[in-house]
């Protein structure tokens, strides 16, 4: 049988092939070559990002673990050198909580962070020659920092919970049983917990469930680095770079999905074809630059005067779409005229001038029925727009069924 309890009820192991501080060497290896990993991408102008200090704190880690070593190897003689491990632990948790908070843009907690640390400080010199007592301190201490990283990894109002925030989280979390169960264990009176130099069962798992979860922590934190990296690529590729509302591709997925709501719940769905007059005038007098500031401008106009579960989107060259789930006819009509009024008023400064410019609106609504197609009332829009266009420009044009093909297109 490889383990037995003792009449006190301590724990030891009789047939242990591991050599302790062998293993513990196996933390300063692996913690100073992620530290190392880390903070060369963290390298140049400070990025916001949390790296550095996480770096950090994986250098604190590749620091304490040589402190325990040497005093084991000194038969215990060295009580300062655990002292100090302690606190460079407690100081490695404080920076990754920093680090998250530094991630996700929010302050640290000061207080919270910085309290654990000074109270293992003087904890640990306090009770430098209480070793059982020193040891259970630390564990309470360095297990309630585990549970503030794996809180701040799963906040809520951090957005959503990918799959590294989880995997930080698994990893703080083992870090906090490990020093917990040996707080545990030190108040059960298992002596060994406190003696690194006995290999026995508590000892060797407990170990190696802390390296594992300092390397699920690490590869955690860099990999909700890769999925914010691969969260804004896939936000990018769905915005027009220009004016930074959706483009088409991203427009027409809403716009199905809002349709088919629509449908479902027998509610009316209205679309405004937004064009800008005679945008190519703008091209020739002050240039392309100045086309470009003018369409960034219209589609800021139109976002600001929105609700919030309206969809814009730049549907191509000077032509805006935008949907509105949950109004009719009339109501559409309305804010046409609003946003029409509202562009109209506007003024895009460029190159010392004032460039202004007017939009014709198509306005199309209706209460989709399973019959009924998107592409169908996309293309009333734009048909009411070319009425508009045709009726002088500037002004809102409401079709409330399409016209024949023949009279749909008109000069801009």
């Amino acid at each position: 049988m490889p383990w037995r309890y003792r009449a006190r009820g301590s724990v030891t192991w009789s047939a242990m092939p591991f050599d302790i501080p062998t293993l513990l060497l196996t933390f300063p290896v692996v913690a100073l070559a992620m530290a190392l990993a880390v903070l060369i991408v963290a390298w140049g102008p400070p990025r916001g990002d949390g790296l550095l200090q996480w770096g950090a704190g994986l250098l604190m880690v590749a620091l304490a673990f040589p402190l325990f070593i040497l005093n084991i190897r000194a038969g215990g003689a060295w009580p300062l050198l655990m002292v100090a491990g302690n606190v460079l632990l407690s100081l490695s948790c404080a920076l990754s909580l920093v680090a998250i908070c530094r991630f996700h843009g929010r302050p640290w907690p000061r207080l919270r962070t910085l309290l654990p640390v000074a109270l293992a400080a003087v904890g640990a010199f306090v009770l430098m020659h209480r070793n059982e007592v020193r040891v259970a301190l630390g564990g309470v201490l360095l297990a309630f920092q585990g549970g503030m990283v794996v809180h701040a990894a799963l906040r809520r109002d951090n957005g959503g919970l990918g799959r590294g925030r989880w995997l930080l989280a698994l990893g703080a979390g083992m870090v906090a049983a490990l020093y917990a169960q040996r707080a545990v264990g030190v108040l059960l009176g298992w002596k060994e917990v406190a003696q690194l130099q006995t290999p026995h069962a508590l000892q060797v798992g407990s170990q190696l469930m802390g390296l594992a979860g300092l390397v699920f922590t690490t590869l955690g934190f860099i990999l909700m680095g890769q999925e914010r990296a691969d969260a804004e690529q896939q936000k990018l590729a769905r915005l027009d770079m220009l004016t930074g509302v959706p483009n088409r591709r991203a427009l027409m997925d809403g716009l199905e999905r809002m349709f088919a709501q629509a449908v479902r719940e027998h509610q009316p769905l209205a679309l405004l074809m937004v064009d800008i007059d005679r945008f190519k005038r703008v091209n020739d007098t002050h240039g392309h630059l100045a086309g470009d500031a003018v369409l960034a401008a219209v589609a800021a106009c139109l976002g600001q005067n929105l609700r919030t579960q309206d969809a814009l989107g730049r549907y191509g060259g000077e032509e805006f779409l935008v949907v509105l789930p949950g109004t009719d006819a009339a109501g559409a009509a309305r804010l046409a005229e609003h946003l029409r009024q509202q562009v109209e008023k506007m003024e895009v400064p460029w190159a010392g001038q004032v460039v202004r410019v007017t939009i014709s609106i198509g306005v199309h609504a209706q209460v989709p029925t399973g019959a009924a197609r998107v592409e169908a009332m996309i293309d009333t829009a734009d048909q009411a727009m070319y009425t508009a266009k045709r009726t002088g420009r500037n002004r809102v044009a409401l079709l409330e069924a399409p016209l024949p093909p023949a009279a749909g297109h008109g000069g801009h």
